[in-house]
């Protein structure tokens, strides 16, 4: 079941995230599209302490999140040097494949040497136009 995502519950996820993992940088952005989906960025997420599944444990939540509320999800991988970010873009890229992502298709007027990745939102039943038109 599909339920209504709205600016307060993105951030009480956001919260929720930064509280049950402290230190991390974690930001999302919503957009509400009256003809396309609901749209999650993923603006910033910094995790100082690689490889103890910090990064995949957020990433799981954020991708039920945006299931249960119909979303899809927007990303543009950093690359190191890049504001805080400790690897490199290609590392990232497969990581967030991991959950689903793949690169947005470009139109020719937007071409860009940095890839945005997005993951359309996972139904566990398929959704009614009832409960996409409430989403």
């Amino acid at each position: 079941m599909v339920t209504k995502l709205t600016s307060a519950k993105v951030r009480s996820f956001e919260n929720r995230i930064r509280k049950t993992h402290v230190g991390v940088v974690f930001e999302l952005t919503v957009t509400h599209g009256l003809l396309l989906r609901n749209i999650i960025e993923l603006s910033r997420i910094i995790v100082s302490e690689r490889k103890q599944g910090v990064g995949t444990a957020i990433m799981q939540e954020l991708c039920e999140f945006a299931d249960r509320h119909g979303a899809e999800i927007r990303l543009t991988p950093a690359s190191k040097g890049d504001y805080e970010a400790t690897t490199s873009r290609a590392r990232l890229i497969r990581f967030y494949k991991r959950f689903g992502f793949a690169q947005a298709k470009v139109r020719p007027a937007e071409i860009t040497s940095v890839p945005v990745m997005v993951r359309r939102p996972r139904f566990t039943s398929a959704p009614t136009p009832q409960t996409l038109a409430t989403a």
